[in-house]
C-alpha cells in the first residue's frame, strides 16, 4: 500500500511558517529587515496586544513596484539573490524570500506601497496565504504593512504564545537591538497607543544606545576599535562599575546583523575575567565588520546565528581589542548619580527636592525639608564621618537572637579569606561559609513573609532613581503590584527612569541602585521564561543569593557569632537554598594524621 503523500501547497506554507514565524516578534523582525533593505530612514511601528492582534510597520523606503507587489507573498521570491554565488556574499538583512509568504499564511495581511518611480500606490490584501484583492491606492512614499490576527488559522500555535505583555516585551527587544546597529534610521514605536521608543536617526550609535538604555550608560561608555586583514572590530563597553548579573548586556553585531554567539560570549567573558566582580557580567556593544565571503549567515532559521570561516582569528582579534581598551586610562569611572548619596552641590540639592516632592503632599512639608536640608549641609561640613562609630546592632546583617552565644562551647578561632568562619569545639574544627548561611536565612524569611503577605518595608531617605531599557521599564510599570509584594514601591519618573521609594527591610544594607537593577532583571528574565504570576522558589533563591553577605566581605564579630549560633547551636541551617553545605567539620585526629603525628 502506498504510504507517502505529497503535501499540499497550503500545508507546506504553514510548515515553513513554523521556521520563520515563532511569535509576533519574529514577524516584526522580518518586516523591519525588509524596511532596512528598502533604504528607509524612518521606520514607524505600532503594536496591539503584544502584536498578536495587530502589527503595523511603515517605512519611507523605495517602495514595491505595483507589478511585483502580489508576488512578494510567494515563497522564495526575492530581489536580493539572483545566482548561487550571491548566497556566499550576502550583504542584505533578508535574502531567502520566504518571510512574507510564511507570515501571510498564518495571518491576515494588508500591504500598501508606492514605488519611488510610480505616481500612485498599490494595495494588496492577503489572508491565509491567498491574495484576496489588488487595487490602486493613493499613498505617499514608502510601504506600510499591517499584520492582524496572527495564527488565527492555526489555533495550536496560538495556544503556545505567551501573554500579550510578554509578547510585547519580545517585540520591544527586537526593535531595541536593531535600532542600535542602524543609528541613521529613526525608529518610532507605539504600543497600544502609547509611545514606547524613539531614536533620533542622527547616525550616532551613542545616541541610539542612550535612547534605549538611558543617559547614565552613555556617561560610562568606553570605546574600542581595531582593524586588520579584512576584519574590523569596534564598539563600546560600559565601565565595569556598572554591570549585570546575567549576560543579557551582551549585544553582538556582525555586518550590522544582531546575532547570538557562544564564541563571542566566551571571548568577552575571558577578556573581562580580571576586570569585573565574580558573578557579574559587563554591558558590551560589539560590532564586527567582515568580508561576507568569510561568514555563513544561512545556518539558523531566524538568522540569529552565523558561522565564521576562521573562528580563532575572530576570537583573538576581539579579545586583543577589548583587553587593550580595559587597560587604558578610559577605565577611570565617571561620576554617576548614585542611589544613597549626601547632597554636596546645588544640582544634587535640586534632585533631592525633586525626589522629596514625590513623597510629600503639602508644600509646607517641602519647605520644612529645605530648612532641614540647609541645616544638615552646615552640620555635614563640620563632621568627619570616618570617626563616627556606629553601634554594631544597627548594622548587623544577621538578625540577633535572644539566646546568648556560648564561647566556652564554640570558640571562634579564625576567619579565612574573609569568607569562612573557623570554629573550635572540643576535638573538632568547623569551617562555616558566611554567604551560604545568610543566603539560606534570607530565603526562608523572605519566603515566609511573602507567603503570609507580611513583607516589612523601609522608606528610603532619598528615593533611588534607576534607568532601564524601554522594554524593562514598561515591564516594571505593568507589574508594579508584583514588586510591591516584594516590598518595593515603584513609580514612573519619565523617559527611561523609574523611582523606588521603599525596599524590603530584610535586605537592609544590601539595597542600592545596582541591587535594584539586578532584582528587576531577575524578575524580568523569570517572566520571559515562565510568565509572571507568582514568586517561584527559584526566583526567591536568586534574590536571596544577591542580597546575602558575600564571600570576601569582612563582617563583624557579632555577625560571626550569630552565624555560628544558627548553624552549630540552634542547628537550623545545614545547606544553602541551592543544596550546598554551609559547614564542614575537620576532626583533630584527621589533622594529626596530616602532620604524621599519628598513623
Amino acid at each position: 500500500m502506498k504510504e507517502l503523500n505529497r503535501l499540499s501547497e497550503e500545508i507546506t506554507h504553514i510548515l515553513a511558517a513554523g521556521e520563520v514565524v515563532e511569535r509576533p516578534a519574529s514577524c516584526l523582525k522580518e518586516v523591519i529587515e525588509n524596511s532596512i533593505d528598502a533604504g528607509a530612514s524612518l521606520i514607524d511601528i505600532k503594536l496591539e496586544k503584544g502584536g498578536i492582534k495587530k502589527i503595523e510597520v511603515y517605512d519611507n523606503g523605495k517602495g514595491i513596484h505595483s507589478d511585483d507587489i502580489e508576488y512578494v507573498f510567494e515563497r522564495h521570491t526575492t530581489s536580493k539573490i539572483k545566482s548561487v554565488d550571491d548566497i556566499f556574499k550576502i550583504t542584505t538583512m533578508g535574502f531567502r524570500g520566504e518571510a512574507l509568504c510564511a507570515i501571510s499564511s498564518v495571518s491576515k495581511v494588508t500591504l500598501i506601497s508606492r514605488h519611488y518611480e510610480q505616481e500612485q500606490g498599490c494595495k494588496v490584501e492577503v489572508e491565509g496565504g491567498k491574495v484576496l484583492s489588488k487595487t490602486i491606492y493613493p499613498f505617499e512614499k514608502g510601504t506600510k504593512i499591517t499584520i492582524e490576527d496572527l495564527f488565527y488559522n492555526t489555533p495550536a500555535r496560538l495556544k503556545f504564545l505567551k501573554s500579550p505583555s510578554t509578547e510585547q516585551k519580545y517585540c520591544i527587544e527586537v526593535v531595541e537591538k536593531i535600532s542600535i546597529c542602524y543609528p541613521e534610521i529613526s525608529f518610532r514605536m507605539q504600543v497600544d497607543n502609547k509611545r514606547q521608543l524613539f531614536t533620533p536617526g542622527d547616525s550616532k550609535v551613542e545616541s541610539a544606545i542612550a535612547s534605549v538604555f538611558g543617559s547614565e550608560i552613555l556617561k560610562n561608555l568606553i570605546d574600542f576599535s581595531h582593524q586588520e586583514k579584512g576584519l574590523k572590530v569596534w564598539g563600546f563597553f560600559v565601565n565595569p562599575v556598572l554591570s549585570k548579573s546575567t549576560r543579557s548586556g551582551y549585544h553582538f553585531y556582525v555586518n550590522r546583523r544582531f546575532i547570538r554567539s557562544k564564541l563571542l560570549s566566551t571571548c568577552i567573558d575571558e577578556a573581562f575575567k580580571n576586570s569585573i566582580l565574580t558573578g557579574r557580567f559587563p554591558i558590551v556593544f560589539l560590532f564586527i565588520e567582515i568580508n561576507p565571503v568569510d561568514i555563513d549567515v544561512n545556518v539558523h532559521p531566524a538568522k540569529l546565528e552565523i558561522k565564521f570561516r576562521d573562528e580563532r582569528y575572530v576570537y583573538n582579534t576581539v579579545y586583543k581589542t577589548v583587553s587593550s581598551a580595559l587597560q587604558s586610562e578610559k577605565m577611570i569611572p565617571k561620576p554617576t548619580l548614585d542611589s544613597l548619596y549626601l547632597p554636596q552641590t546645588l544640582q544634587d540639592v535640586k534632585m533631592v527636592k525633586k525626589l522629596w516632592s514625590y513623597t510629600q503632599e503639602q508644600q509646607s512639608e517641602e519647605k520644612a525639608f529645605q530648612e532641614n536640608l540647609n541645616e544638615f549641609l552646615k552640620i555635614e561640613e563640620q563632621l568627619d564621618f570616618s570617626k563616627v562609630e556606629v553601634e554594631k546592632e544597627s548594622k548587623d546583617v544577621i538578625t540577633v537572637f535572644s539566646e546568648e552565644f556560648n564561647v566556652e562551647t564554640y570558640k571562634i578561632v579564625g576567619y579565612a579569606f574573609d569568607t569562612y568562619i573557623i570554629v573550635q569545639k572540643e576535638d573538632s574544627l568547623y569551617l562555616i561559609d558566611q554567604h551560604a548561611v545568610h543566603e539560606r536565612r534570607l530565603f526562608e524569611v523572605l519566603k515566609e513573609e511573602i507567603l503570609q503577605n507580611k513583607i516589612q518595608r523601609q522608606i528610603l531617605l532619598s528615593p533611588i532613581i534607576v534607568e532601564l531599557p524601554i522594554s524593562q521599564k514598561e515591564f516594571v510599570l505593568e507589574n508594579v503590584h508584583f514588586f510591591e509584594k516584594l516590598g518595593f514601591e515603584i513609580g514612573d519618573f519619565g523617559k527611561n527612569e523609574i523611582v523606588v521609594r521603599t525596599y524590603p527591610l530584610l535586605f537592609e544594607g544590601a539595597v542600592d541602585k545596582f541591587f535594584i537593577l539586578d532584582i528587576i532583571e531577575m524578575i524580568y528574565n523569570e517572566s520571559v521564561a515562565e510568565g509572571i504570576t507568582h514568586f517561584s522558589e527559584e526566583l526567591l533563591k536568586k534574590i536571596a543569593c544577591r542580597a546575602a553577605v558575600k564571600g570576601n566581605m569582612n563582617i563583624s564579630d557579632l555577625e560571626k557569632e550569630e552565624i555560628v549560633k544558627l548553624v552549630l547551636v540552634e542547628k537550623k541551617i545545614f545547606n544553602c537554598p541551592h543544596g550546598r553545605p554551609v559547614v564542614v567539620e575537620i576532626q583533630k585526629r584527621d589533622i594529626e594524621k596530616m602532620f604524621k603525628r599519628i598513623v
